[in-house]
């Protein structure tokens, strides 16, 4: 799943993320999708970081109340800084020029510590 507030990167993600091969749902807001999610819940949801991180907590936490196993990954710009343990990943905010490092950064998640039954992705901002 992926959410992105910005109607135009979020559709640039998607369609990426679908030329390679995985199924995505995608929201504006967090506040859009259904939780807990409806089964069967994404294998990975990508929320865009755009404001300070601080803002992005209550997301994070909405879903991890939610869903404690959810895998979450976080896109940001290059000058945001999180912790990598307070998520499942971290990706700088892919431009075109770098939209292979948003499918090997998506693709190192699915190998991380999860059985992966299938590519679901869903992102959000």
């Amino acid at each position: 799943m992926l959410i992105d507030s910005d109607q135009s990167t979020r559709r640039q993600r998607v369609i990426m993320l679908l030329t390679h091969g995985f199924l995505v749902r995608a929201a504006e807001r967090v506040e859009d999708v259904e939780l807990p999610f409806v089964h069967p819940a994404p294998d990975l949801v990508l929320l865009r970081v755009k404001d300070p991180p601080d803002r992005f907590d209550s997301a994070y936490m909405l879903i991890r109340a939610a869903a404690p196993r959810q895998r979450i990954g976080f896109l940001v710009d290059d000058r945001h800084y999180l912790c990598e343990l307070f998520v499942d990943g971290v990706l700088v905010r892919p431009r075109e020029e770098l939209s292979g490092d948003l499918i090997q950064s998506v693709e190192a998640m699915f190998e991380a510590d999860f059985e992966v039954s299938a590519k679901r992705a869903c992102v959000g901002s």
